[in-house]
C-alpha cells in the first residue's frame, strides 16, 4: 500500500511539475509576445487551448492589441486625408491669388493684342505648358484666326485658320463652348504630352479657343480644366471690353460707312504732324466727279457702296501715312515723307484704279466712277498744315474746273 501511495505522490509531482512547466512556457511566450509587439513588430499570438486566468489574460492582451491597431490604422487615415485637405487649401489658396493677379494683370489691359499676350504668358508660367496659343473667331468668314502664340518655339501643330465648322479640337471647342483634349488619342500613341482647347465664351457667343499643350498626367486633372475654365472666363470677358473700347475708339476715329479715318483724327493726326517739325510732307484732296448724278441715277445705296469701295481700293493703295474721308465725297491723303512728285504719280496711280475698278449694283448693272485730285507739298506750297490743305484744296478745284478725272498740282492750278 506504501509503495503504491509513494507511487502516486510521484506521479502527482511529475505531473505538477509538466504543468508548471507549460504554465511558465504559456507565460514567456506572451512575454515575447508582449515585446515583440512594443518593439513595432508584428506577432501573431496563437490561441490559447486552455481556459484559465492566464489563456483570459492572453486574450485581454490580444483584443488591447486589435483596438489599439485599429485606433492607429484610424488615425493614420485620418492624418492622410488632413495633409491631404491641407494641399488642396493650398492649392486652391494658390490658384485664388494667382487668379486675383490675372485679374489685375489683365482687367487694365484695353489692347486686345497685349491682353492676349500677357494671358499666354500667365498659362505658361501656371500651368508650365509648353506652347499656348490663342485662336479668335472671325464671324464674316466663319472661321477661328491664330491671333497670339507663345511658349516652346512658339510653333503650335495647328493651322493658322480652322473653319468654325471643321471636325477639329479648336472648332469643336468654339462650337459647343466646351472644353475638349485629345488626352486619349496622344496616349494610343504613345505621346507624353497633348492639348486642351479651352472656349473663350462671350455673352451670347463664343469669342474664340484658348489652347494649351501639357503633360498627359496634368492635361486629365480635373482640377487643372476647372483653372484653366476661370482663367478663360476671365480673359472673355476683359477681351470683350478690350472690344467694345476698340469699338468705341473706332468710332470717335473712323468714318462709319468708309471704315477710313474720320476728319476730327485728320485733323489732330496732322497737327501733331506738323509739331514733331517734318522735312516733308505732301497732300492729296479728291473727290469723286459728278458724284450727285450717281446718286440721283442709282439712289444712294449705290452711291454708299461707290464710296466704300473707293476708300477700300485707296486703302490698298496708300503707302504710307493716311486715309481720311473730309466730308461728302471729298478724301484726303497724308504722305509724312513723301515728295510731291511721286504724291502726283501715287494721285494719279489712285485716279487710273478706281476707273478701272468695277462698280456694280445689286442687279449687275455697272458704274462708270471717275476722280479728280489736287497735291500739295510742304514746305515747297505751303509754311503749315492749314496753308497745304488749302493749297490742295485749291489744285483740287482747278482740276475739277478743267475737265475733271485727272490730277493737279499746286503750284501748276
Amino acid at each position: 500500500m506504501v509503495y503504491i501511495i509513494l507511487i502516486l505522490l510521484g506521479v502527482l509531482n511529475i505531473v505538477l511539475f509538466i504543468r508548471n512547466r507549460s504554465f511558465v512556457v504559456r507565460i514567456v511566450e506572451l512575454k515575447n509576445w508582449v515585446q515583440k509587439i512594443l518593439s513595432g513588430t508584428s506577432l501573431e499570438l496563437q490561441p490559447d487551448p486552455h481556459h484559465d486566468d492566464l489563456a483570459e489574460l492572453r486574450q485581454s492582451f490580444v483584443t488591447m492589441y486589435t483596438r489599439m491597431e485599429e485606433s492607429r490604422r484610424d488615425m493614420e487615415m485620418n492624418y492622410q486625408k488632413l495633409q491631404l485637405s491641407s494641399l488642396t487649401l493650398e492649392e486652391k489658396y494658390a490658384q485664388a491669388y494667382t487668379l486675383q493677379l490675372i485679374q489685375e494683370e489683365i482687367a487694365r489691359e484695353l489692347d486686345s493684342n497685349q491682353l492676349m499676350k500677357k494671358t499666354l504668358d500667365i498659362l505658361l508660367g501656371v500651368f508650365g505648358s509648353k506652347w499656348c496659343t490663342i485662336y479668335m473667331v472671325n464671324e464674316q468668314k466663319s472661321v477661328l484666326e491664330l491671333k497670339a502664340n507663345s511658349g516652346f518655339a512658339a510653333a503650335p501643330v495647328y493651322d493658322k485658320i480652322i473653319p468654325v465648322d471643321a471636325d477639329h479640337l479648336v472648332a469643336r471647342a468654339c462650337r459647343e463652348r466646351m472644353v475638349f483634349t485629345d488626352a486619349d488619342e496622344a496616349m494610343a500613341q504613345g505621346k507624353t504630352s497633348g492639348n486642351i482647347a479651352i472656349p473663350l465664351s462671350g455673352r451670347h457667343n463664343c469669342l474664340g479657343v484658348m489652347v494649351m499643350e501639357n503633360e498627359l498626367v496634368r492635361i486629365i486633372n480635373q482640377d487643372l480644366i476647372d483653372f484653366a475654365k476661370l482663367i478663360a472666363q476671365e480673359l472673355s470677358l476683359s477681351l470683350e471690353n478690350a472690344y467694345l473700347y476698340d469699338k468705341m475708339r473706332r468710332m470717335a476715329t473712323h468714318d462709319a460707312l468708309t471704315g477710313v479715318y474720320n476728319r476730327m483724327y485728320l485733323m489732330n493726326y496732322i497737327s501733331e504732324l506738323f509739331a514733331s517739325r517734318p522735312q516733308i510732307v505732301s497732300v492729296i484732296i479728291f473727290d469723286l466727279d459728278h458724284f450727285k448724278a450717281i446718286n440721283d441715277r442709282y439712289g444712294h445705296l449705290v452711291g454708299d457702296m461707290v464710296l466704300k469701295e473707293t476708300a477700300q481700293v485707296a486703302g490698298e493703295m496708300l503707302p504710307t501715312g493716311i486715309l481720311a474721308r473730309y466730308g461728302g465725297e471729298e478724301f484726303v491723303v497724308v504722305l509724312p515723307e513723301v515728295p510731291v512728285n511721286e504724291a502726283v504719280r501715287f494721285a494719279d496711280s489712285l485716279r487710273h484704279a478706281v476707273f478701272e475698278h468695277h462698280y456694280r449694283t445689286d442687279d449687275g448693272r455697272m458704274v462708270v466712277v471717275t476722280l479728280s485730285g489736287g497735291v500739295a507739298g510742304y514746305p515747297e506750297n505751303a509754311d503749315s498744315f492749314e496753308g497745304l490743305l488749302q493749297k490742295a484744296d485749291e489744285a483740287l478745284y482747278y482740276a475739277k474746273n478743267s475737265g475733271r478725272n485727272r490730277i493737279c498740282l499746286a503750284d501748276k492750278a
